[in-house]
């Protein structure tokens, strides 16, 4: 389990969908007040004065940013059913693909109510490289399979 490469692309979704939900993804500045809100799994919270959280409707962002490595940490444990580990992958990819859709869609309404501009973090990126690990991750478990299936044709 451990020693095969698409193991250690699954860990590393895993250790960065924890980042990601733990960390800001956004900042937005306003135009005409110039303060500074914060985009975080809690919602848009005011940075400097008070700190506190001013919406908090940012749940869906919050909970594909978990369900994110639930599902590389399911797929980790099912290594000997390499069919539905390529099929979790590919639901993982479908998640990260609607983080992105879930997440300018609740921007794109927050900076026009705010009068702000976003500025995206680099934890915004990393839903992309996790895109890419697991794109990897799919095709290291296909070459697995069709190892195994060369194998049952020699017997």
């Amino acid at each position: 389990m451990i020693q095969r490469i698409q193991t250690v692309y699954l860990l590393l979704i895993v250790i960065l969908s924890g980042f990601i939900l733990f960390s800001p993804i956004a900042d937005l500045i306003s135009l005409i007040t110039k303060l500074t809100y914060l985009v975080d799994f809690k919602g848009i919270s005011l940075v400097k004065p008070t700190g506190n959280t001013l919406e908090s409707n940012i749940w869906g962002v919050t909970t594909i940013s978990a369900v994110v490595p639930i599902i590389a940490l399911i797929t980790i444990f099912s290594y000997k059913n390499r069919v539905k580990q390529i099929r979790l992958s590919v639901i993982n990819m479908i998640f990260m693909v609607g983080y992105y859709v879930v997440l300018f869609s609740y921007l794109w309404p927050a900076c026009s109510r705010l009068q702000a501009d976003c500025h995206l973090r680099i934890t915004a990126v990393l839903p992309i490289i996790n895109l890419i690990l697991t794109f990897l991750a799919i095709g290291a478990i296909g070459k697995d399979e069709n190892l195994v299936k060369s194998l049952d044709r020699l017997r």
